[in-house]
């Protein structure tokens, strides 16, 4: 039972950083950090060993390492390296390249949609929604916790935690 509401944590961050990061182009810390607090108990709840957990978190580290050289290099935003990092934790070895690649894939496309809404014009109706227009209005920015999200939510029945 533990497991199971302990579990539920990763989808419930996934969907409102996805919501947090289109309304605002940011993702507020705690959800990156609730998730790498919430790890721990579940893969000691899940019956992990203390080997197979440091192994997530350097897993964890490691993605930060990169996803700090991809905010120095102005690829990143720092709030979705904070979560792709957290949520690779979760994800562990088992299931990293698939989440990746999910996650590229979805930000592929929705780099593809937002490049296409940038392009035209903003439809009248849409102009009285804030999201919306801040959507359009930011010419380079892209809320990439939506790919993420996509991501973790599409692994999120592979998780090892959940596999056990």
């Amino acid at each position: 039972m533990l497991l199971a509401l302990l579990s539920l944590i990763f989808p419930v961050i996934m969907v409102l950083a996805m919501v947090a990061d289109f309304r605002t182009f940011e993702i507020p810390n705690g959800l990156p950090l609730a998730l790498m607090l919430v790890y721990p108990l579940a893969a000691v709840s899940a019956g992990f060993s203390w080997q197979q957990i440091l192994w997530a978190c350097a897993l964890g580290g490691l993605m930060l390492l990169v996803a700090m050289l991809m905010f120095a290099m102005r690829v990143m935003g720092g709030g979705d390296g904070k979560l792709l990092a957290a949520a690779s934790l979760w994800t562990g070895q088992e299931q990293i390249f698939e989440f990746l690649l999910i996650t590229t894939l979805a930000g592929g496309i929705l780099t593809m949609a937002l490049l296409l809404y940038r392009r035209l014009p903003l439809a009248s109706h849409f102009t009285g929604i804030a999201a919306l227009r801040q959507l359009h209005a930011k010419k380079k920015d892209i809320p990439y916790a939506i790919a993420i999200g996509a991501g973790g939510l599409i692994i999120f029945p592979h998780l090892p935690i959940l596999n056990r």
